[in-house]
């Protein structure tokens, strides 16, 4: 009998798959997709199987264990490959996002002996006789068995029946699910745009057709209830619903309407549950007991059966990409995914993406619009205040302007909600000397260290912590303090502007503690919360009906970061705030601040009006050659030598392969040039199509500089 070999992805920064025997004992149950457990060096690690082959180019060893259960099918694992290839992303890192906990840990199975290894080690008829006293005391992970006996005894044990993975507990009826509840408001007859665009999803469930819609709905339009009576249509059919979230913050809420569709049958994914939690919502979705399964960005590799729907909610955000290694898209993914198993792929959101918008223009993707609001109050009011007028000027409270902090005082009295936006952490961002100008700098990264309100000084991007100089490290002065607002800042000032009113806080320092975020979605729907201050967590659909007032507390925030998109994220950020006012019963109003009350993303978002947004960009994208008129690419360099990295990124940027249309940017040094201790520049591609820019990108990580390490991407989102 000839040996077969398989190719294997681990879950390991590489380009390729390992090469494996399948062993005589597994012959024929091993199958593209299968999720194995095989030797690596000294350890055990979970893989999946994505190629059968003829013959392996190196020497090869035994896998040593299949897992129970059903294998991938054979479109997540074409999914994760078709990735692996668009991104230049290792495909095995990106195979782990579709495996349990225990699969992603590279663990692998605990082993038993078993009842021949018993009988075996009673008669004294092994050859293995260590390795089975060790498994007749109990259960013991590959890992410990790895470090103490050669694998080579592991796999001998498995394929003479002797030694097999544990089974896992078998799965229990209730998937794992927030516990947060909402009662929900019957809603009515749909509008007829809500009806025309369920229709359209709905006949391509029931069709098994691949389409993209772009669902564009003014926020408070109702897009929700359109993907809740289209998954409900779905799992009529007895088909799966995937549904993917820009943030874990969006869950609660969206998993109490979901539990009204299908109660005991939604499933979550997400780093916020506990492995044990993850791991039963996986299996859940994996056995198909999950008929509706919600999930960030890595929810997109869900081993889900029978899948007839897939909904990208708020599918602008950019939450959506994952920039460490493995590198992806999910919004693109799904759109993939919707393509390799013939769904329907809905993308919803109040302000489309640049790239979704323009291929809906061109006609690649079907546009429905939900253009009025279905919320009983008219739509809000908005209000424009320029933080340069003096007469706006609170010095106490200079985050807030008279006219918003008059508005805050409306609120109060008339026992109403109010959300404000403020899109950066602590107390305040920086600690600055007054007489020499001097900040205190991380001392790893190119930042200031944030102030917060534990005293102490922090940097959000390698997590040092320090407590803040008693004098100026520069010039001994002692009038060294903090300058600007955060979240944390603004919560304090609302505190002693507001006396006894109830102020809370939405940000990532406010969600360390499980149950966190179930608990600022109940202070808000009891009404205990009278204020709620947040990042941009804040402006993604979050529907509280007795907020009757957002702000914005630095619009142009956006507009100051070196990045071409830098525009369309103001007017995203602006429009999603201002929706989340006026939901209700009683109407709205949106008090937006900023100090550049003239740029056109900043006006166009007042009036509400994305095609004048999306005019004013397009020209300008066009002539440069930005997405959606040519394809980019990031070229990062980094290491603790700063004269080899720059020396390094002019070396490499000769090197690259140039033609008549492509386009070279750089070296440059990164907008932050260092961060933990590592120095970065960067160079942007641009090229007319993906596979030029392949070509490039793969030159790129083709030089070899010691010292330095070359990372690229494709179809960035940030540029910082």
């Amino acid at each position: 009998m000839s040996t077969i070999i398989v190719r294997v992805a681990l879950p390991r920064p590489v380009e390729d798959p390992f090469h494996y025997e399948v062993p005589p004992h597994l012959a024929g149950k091993v199958t593209r997709g299968s999720i194995v457990h095989v030797p690596f060096g000294k350890r055990t690690m979970t893989g999946v199987v994505v190629d059968l082959v003829e013959s392996s180019p190196v020497p090869t060893r035994s896998i040593v264990a299949l897992s129970e259960g059903p294998s991938l099918s054979r479109e997540l694992v074409d999914l994760a490959q078709w990735t692996a290839s668009y991104y230049q992303s290792p495909g095995g890192l990106l195979l782990r996002l579709a495996l349990p906990p225990s699969g992603v840990s590279g663990k692998g199975p605990k082993f038993v002996l078993t009842e021949s290894g018993r009988q075996a080690l009673e008669k004294g008829q092994s050859l293995h006789r260590e390795i089975l006293e060790t498994l007749k005391r109990g259960p013991r992970t590959t890992t410990m068995l790895t470090e103490r006996f050669d694998s080579a005894q592991l796999e001998a044990g498995v394929s003479e029946g002797l030694v097999a993975p544990a089974l896992s507990p078998a799965p229990t009826n209730t998937i794992p699910s927030s516990s947060y509840r909402r009662e929900e408001i019957p809603v009515g007859k749909l509008t007829l745009p809500q009806e025309e665009a369920l229709s359209r999803i709905s006949d391509g469930v029931s069709g098994e057709r691949f389409e993209v819609i772009l669902l564009k709905g003014v926020t408070g339009s109702g897009k929700t209830e359109v993907y809740l009576r289209a998954a409900l249509h779905t799992i009529g059919l007895g088909k799966r619903v995937l549904l993917l979230v820009p943030e874990i913050s969006l869950t609660p809420l969206l998993v109490s309407r979901l539990e009204g569709v299908a109660a005991g049958e939604v499933a979550t994914l997400h780093s916020g549950m506990s492995d044990a939690e993850r791991t039963n919502s996986w299996e859940a979705v994996r056995r198909g007991q999950a008929k509706l399964v919600v999930g960030v960005r890595s929810g997109v590799f869900a081993p889900i059966p029978n899948l007839g729907l897939i909904i990208v909610d708020e599918e602008h955000d950019t939450s959506f990409r994952q920039e460490d290694t493995p590198s992806y898209n999910a919004r693109d993914v799904a759109v993939k995914r919707g393509q390799l198993e013939k769904v329907p792929v809905v993308l919803g959101s109040a302000t489309p993406s640049f790239e979704s918008w323009y291929n809906a223009s061109e006609g690649k993707y079907h546009l429905a619009l939900l253009p009025h609001r279905v919320t009983p109050a008219a739509d809000p009011d908005l209000l424009l205040i320029d933080m340069s007028d003096p007469a706006q000027t609170d010095f106490d409270y200079p985050a807030l302007s008279v006219a918003l902090r008059d508005e805050l005082t409306g609120v109060i009295e008339r026992g109403e909600q109010a959300m404000l936006f403020l899109n950066r952490r602590g107390l305040a961002p920086f600690l600055l000397c007054p007489d020499c100008r001097h900040t205190v700098p991380c001392p790893n990264c190119s930042v200031t260290l944030t102030y917060h309100a534990n005293r102490k000084a922090v940097c959000h991007y390698c997590g040092h912590k320090q407590d803040p100089p008693d004098q100026c490290p520069d010039c001994g002065s002692r009038k060294l303090g903090p300058v600007g607002t955060g979240t944390q800042g603004v919560e304090k000032g609302l505190k002693e502007l507001f006396p006894g009113v109830a102020v809370d806080r939405l940000d990532r320092d406010a969600l360390g503690k499980k149950g966190a975020l179930e608990g600022i979605y109940r202070r808000m729907d009891s009404g205990e919360t009278t204020i709620l201050v947040g990042t941009q967590m804040l402006a993604k659909g979050h529907d509280f009906p007795n907020v009757t007032l957002a702000g914005i507390l630095s619009a142009e925030q956006a507009l100051d970061l070196p990045d071409f998109r830098s525009g369309e994220r103001t007017f995203q950020i602006i429009t999603q705030v201002a929706g989340r006012a006026g939901r209700g019963e009683r109407p709205g109003k949106v008090v937006i601040q900023t100090f550049t009350p003239d740029h056109y993303a900043i006006t166009t978002a007042l009036s509400g009006d994305h095609e004048a947004f999306y005019s004013a960009e397009i020209e300008t994208r066009r002539i440069l050659g930005y997405p959606p008129f040519g394809r980019m690419g990031r070229i990062i360099l980094d290491g603790a030598n700063e004269e080899k990295v720059t020396s390094a990124a002019f070396t490499l940027t000769g090197q690259l392969p140039t033609r008549k249309d492509n386009r070279i940017l750089g070296p440059a040094p990164a907008p932050l040039v260092k961060i933990r201790n590592r120095y970065r520049w960067h160079i942007l591609v641009l090229t007319k199509n993906h596979r030029e820019l392949v070509k490039i990108l793969h030159a790129a990580r083709k030089v070899d500089v010691p010292g330095v390490r070359v990372t690229t991407r494709v179809d960035p989102v940030q540029l910082l």
